[in-house]
């Protein structure tokens, strides 16, 4: 693959403990940095594909990407193709994180500009509410709690965490069908 999003999931998969080969004949400095990761810069082969379980193609060239994609297929090597659902046997999510507390996301690769956000919503969130230390605490109390004793002791606390507020979503009808404002909107009957 090339580009940011490449590098975006080299650090994911980095940072999960995995062994990482990156092909790509842009290779940026900062893969090189990141931990269990080799990078082969070149054009992809098939046979890279040699030996892995799982892949994921970060390529903006549709055509490439397909290729990658039934290459992983043959061998029966689950490949999500970023942005390109019916190319994937999985989707990734959008991870929200919180100390050892993760929440996915997931829009099955049909909006994945919003799981996106939605990530980034919950994580200020997250933040605001300081949920890694929470979490962290929490996980303290129940170590320190006799097995017995844990839901009796943990339940109440954790029936207290609530949401306040609302979820704002904008008007789809000012939008054309092509994603520019103007013209049609989305379910208005005008195509």
């Amino acid at each position: 693959g090339k580009g940011e999003e490449l590098l975006q999931r080299a650090r994911l998969l980095s940072g999960a403990g995995a062994d990482v080969l990156v092909v790509t004949e842009a290779a940026r400095p900062e893969l090189s940095a990141l931990p269990n990761v080799s990078v082969r810069e070149r054009a992809f082969r098939d046979e890279d594909l040699e030996g892995a379980w799982l892949c994921v193609v970060a390529e903006p060239d549709a055509a490439l990407s397909a290729r990658i994609a039934r290459a992983a297929e043959q061998r029966h090597i689950f490949c999500c193709a970023v942005d390109r659902p019916q190319q994937s046997s999985f989707i990734h999510m959008a991870l929200a994180r919180a100390d050892r507390l993760i929440v996915g996301i997931s829009t099955a690769g049909q909006a994945p500009a919003l799981a996106r956000r939605l990530r980034e919503e919950l994580c200020r969130l997250f933040d605001a509410a300081d949920l890694a230390g929470f979490v962290s605490k929490l996980a303290e109390l129940r170590r320190r709690t006799p097995e017995g004793k844990r839901r009796e002791a943990l339940t109440p606390i954790v029936g207290r965490v609530a949401f306040r507020g609302t979820l704002e979503l904008p008007a789809l009808e000012p939008y054309s069908n092509d994603g520019a404002p103007g013209g049609p909107g989305i379910g208005s009957g005008g195509g």
